[in-house]
């Protein structure tokens, strides 16, 4: 299996959890990247429950640490989705998968597609 090709990109900030404003050689002024492989709760207004909004500032807040403004990343596995964001698996240098650092700091679930848990049931609920 072929592995997709690799576009450095660099952070300029972070939008929440798992989508982030990054600066590459497509987009020299930054677009939004949806990261692959995982999901946040979502914020504001479009949160379900209360305890969804305050995880998702938890999320955004661990996703900042993760990806300070002018941090270096490689963007791998691009594609679009039906909204045309931009999708992409989402690297450090050091080999570091974001994905896995949410996932494992118990701020996303895994997601591939399809339909999505609600949050609102109490987190980390089946």
């Amino acid at each position: 299996m072929a592995s997709s090709p690799m576009t450095d990109g660099k952070v300029l900030f972070v939008i929440d959890g798992d989508t982030y404003q990054i600066s590459y050689a497509g987009a020299p002024d930054g677009e939004p990247v949806r990261a692959r492989h995982f999901d946040t709760p979502e914020k504001g207004d479009q949160a379900q429950c209360p305890a969804e909004r305050e995880k998702a500032q938890q999320a955004s807040t661990f996703a900042r640490r993760l990806l300070p403004r002018g941090a270096a990343v490689a963007l791998s596995d691009l594609g679009r989705d039906r909204y045309g964001r931009l999708l992409a698996t989402v690297t450090l240098p050091d080999g570091t998968d974001i994905a896995a650092q949410m996932i494992g700091a118990g701020l996303a679930r895994s997601y591939e597609g399809g339909r999505k848990q609600g949050w609102c049931a109490p987190f980390g609920a089946p």
